[in-house]
């Protein structure tokens, strides 16, 4: 499913540059189609829809590469690529004024009123990718796992209590299924947490990091599980506790 967002979305940010670009559809760039008609006489409209169109053809790639990788599973490489896109788009954002003459002044330079906006709006987009990615770092850390009443409690985002004595199959795998598609949950990077499908297995819960095997399968009268903990030889030791609390 992952691959098809990232098609159609780099295939929507082709279309839109193709039509600023070359057929002058210049009221889809945000900023220009909400100005006066004085103010538009002030920029430099084909330059600007030349630039725009080019640096959407510059994300779409950005965008198709990262899901592609993602779909390859060369997840650093995808985590490199999404990342990109912040100085990409901050670069757009402030390359973008040198066509505006309603920024600058008599001698052609920028106001200071236009540099505190363009400063306000890349500090914005800072903080909110700052703040997504310690979000994802959060909920991507390790689930923590305990036993208590019976049952094997696993902590986090898409942390689920599994009642020991409906273990009907449990074992040490070292690698995992493929995974064909999610349902509900994580994907970032080699983290996946929540619900997804597995060839040859069908519908699994995961809680694990696929680049630190071995994995837990648990089959239970309620599904099945896949999970690992931080470091390979802490997922042989639960492994073990595990079997000795069944």
């Amino acid at each position: 499913m992952g691959i098809y967002i990232g098609v159609g979305t780099a295939a929507l940010f082709v279309l839109l540059g193709w039509a600023i670009k070359y057929k002058g559809a210049y009221w889809l760039i945000a900023g220009y189609n909400t100005m006066s008609a004085e103010k538009q006489a002030n920029v430099d409209t084909k330059g600007l829809g030349s630039f725009m169109g080019n640096m959407l053809f510059i994300l779409a790639a950005i965008i198709l590469a990262a899901f592609v990788c993602s779909h390859l599973g060369l997840h650093l490489a995808a985590t490199l690529a999404f990342a990109a896109i912040l100085p990409v788009t901050i670069f757009m954002i402030i390359k973008a004024q040198k066509y505006d003459g309603n920024t600058r002044d008599a001698q052609g330079r920028m106001t200071k009123g236009s540099k505190a906006a363009i400063a306000a709006v890349v500090a914005l987009l800072i903080f909110l990718s700052a703040g997504t990615g310690w979000f994802l770092y959060y909920v991507s850390r390790p689930a923590e796992f305990s036993f208590q009443g019976g049952a094997l409690e696993i902590s986090g985002m898409y942390g689920q209590r599994i009642n020991l004595a409906e273990i009907n199959e449990l074992e040490l795998i070292e690698a995992m299924p493929d995974i064909t598609g999610k349902n509900n949950g994580l994907d970032v990077g080699y983290v996946r947490k929540g619900h997804f499908f597995l060839a040859g297995q069908g519908k699994a819960i995961l809680n694990l990091n696929l680049s630190k095997p071995p994995f837990i399968r648990l089959v239970t009268d309620s599904g099945a599980f896949f999970i690992n903990a931080g470091t390979p030889e802490q997922t042989r030791e639960l492994y073990k506790e595990i079997l000795a609390h069944r």
